[in-house]
């Protein structure tokens, strides 16, 4: 589940400091009456229920398509804890009133600075709300109500936001030297420890003096990584500062040829042999990625600034705790249920066994 778990920099919910209006003896709303229902103020601001859920079933939906690509059933699946004491659920509607929080607190700003969107910024709008609209599963249709005139003032919300997001990231330098972007590429085999350390250390001495002494091409990496079940090849592009640990750091000291081996507990032995420690087309793909880097640091260092300045931000949780994830939306096509079916079966069957 957490590899289920970037338009705008992610806000921690701790830095939210969400408060909570008190509320009492209100009645359950229904979904009709979601438009008129507050479910949180931004100070003076009001934001809508409608909102909320649309932001929250949206994200229900893709989540739980996202979790049968991995081939899990998502029943019962918003209900599971993350290991933390909080259920995915509450993770997910936590995440969601974190993004709407930003968005208005973003829009507010731009609102300030006097940024409008211009004529074909206001086309693309309707172009977006138009094919979102269309695209919607009937499922998502349904849990929110939304129509397409309400779906183009998020649409807009979110795009006055995004020019707030431009302004504050507008003189961060673009500028970067090969030196910053540089990728090297390493190939390794990886010996695994199995039943036998000290077998996996000679295996992966032997497999070092053969690559030293002739077999340092990708090629012969590739054959050499078949040769034992015991064995995985597998290759590497990454600079300074992407990976901390004894494989990643033991690439980075080796020169394009040469070849090294280490240790790395809980894996195994690595053979690691670098094919070229400053690929040119890796490093200028890389570029781009510095950019966004340097612009999303210096965008956070600006919104914590705006957040200071923003009035209170305040949730009604006895609205927004009516809003809960206890049907599914995405419903799996029958033979992929079948598949998934199986897979969680399969899957219970062997971890009883290793319980046993």
């Amino acid at each position: 589940m957490k590899k289920l778990l970037r338009k705008l920099a992610p806000v921690a919910a701790a830095a939210l400091l969400l408060g909570t209006a008190a509320g009492c003896g209100r009645t359950r709303v229904t979904l009709e009456t979601y438009p008129d229902t507050v479910v949180a103020t931004l100070g003076d601001t009001k934001i809508y229920l409608d909102e909320a859920n649309y932001m929250a079933r949206s994200n229900q939906y893709m989540m739980e398509y996202s979790y049968t690509m991995y081939g899990m059933d998502p029943a019962g699946m918003w209900q599971s804890d993350l290991g933390t004491g909080t259920t995915y659920e509450a993770y997910s509607k936590q995440s969601v009133m974190a993004g709407i929080y930003q968005t208005h607190v973003l829009k507010a700003k731009a609102e300030e600075l006097g940024l409008v969107l211009s004529e074909d910024e206001l086309k693309k709008v309707d172009e977006a709300a138009s094919q979102i609209m269309e695209s919607m599963d009937e499922s998502v249709k349904e849990a929110t109500n939304i129509t397409e005139e309400r779906l183009k003032e998020f649409v807009t919300d979110n795009a006055l936001a995004m020019k707030a997001y431009q302004e504050a990231i507008k003189d961060v330098d673009t500028e970067v030297s090969d030196e910053e972007a540089a990728q090297r590429i390493i190939r390794y085999i990886q010996v695994k420890d199995g039943d036998d350390a000290e077998a996996a250390k000679a295996q992966a001495e032997e497999i070092k003096a053969r690559v030293e002494g002739g077999e340092n091409s990708e090629e012969a990496m590739d054959a050499i990584g078949e040769e034992n079940e015991n064995y995985y090849s597998g290759t590497n592009t990454y600079g300074e500062g992407d990976i901390d640990n004894e494989l990643g750091n033991l690439g980075l000291s080796l020169a394009t040829g040469e070849t090294g081996s280490v240790y790395q507990e809980g894996y195994g032995w690595y053979v690691v042999y670098c094919v070229s420690d400053f690929d040119r087309d890796a490093t200028d793909r890389e570029k781009p990625e510095v950019v966004r880097k340097r612009q999303s640091e210096h965008f956070q260092t600006v919104y914590a600034g705006w957040v200071k300045e923003a009035p209170s931000f305040k949730v009604d949780e006895k609205v927004w705790s009516q809003i809960t994830f206890d049907t599914n939306l995405y419903k799996l096509p029958e033979t992929e249920a079948e598949s998934v079916e199986e897979t969680t079966d399969e899957t219970l069957a062997a971890e009883t066994g290793a319980a046993e």
